[in-house]
């Protein structure tokens, strides 16, 4: 009797220790979204927006993808911002995109609390 309350400890024990390691903060590296970002926002100050929109889309669709692969509140703030700018720079406000853009690239580089 006594080895089947080891046995359950045991297991309840390697159990928790499973919970505790799928519950753990994921390592976001958001190094790769804040270089398409700055392309983006170089283009836009060159005064280009039809190559703002097309780097802004790239970001934007990579951001996508990886807030897909694990969801971040950090991407989805990111994710507005960068969906309102190319909204902006769409309607023809490309300095409204850039500053729209820089902030998405400010709430990804913000750290973790």
């Amino acid at each position: 009797m006594k080895i089947k309350y080891f046995l359950m400890a045991l297991l309840l024990s390697f159990l928790s220790l499973q919970a505790h390691a799928a519950g753990s903060p994921l390592n976001e590296s958001f190094t790769n979204l804040i270089a398409l970002s700055n392309n983006a926002v170089e283009a836009g100050k060159k005064g280009d927006t039809q190559a703002f929109i097309d780097s802004a889309t790239v970001a934007w669709e990579a951001l996508k993808e990886q807030n897909e692969k694990g969801s971040s509140i950090r991407l989805q703030r990111a994710n507005a911002k960068l969906k309102a700018a190319i909204k902006a720079a769409k309607a023809g406000n490309l300095q409204q995109g850039i500053a729209d853009v820089e902030q998405g690239i400010v709430e990804m580089q913000l750290e973790k609390k």
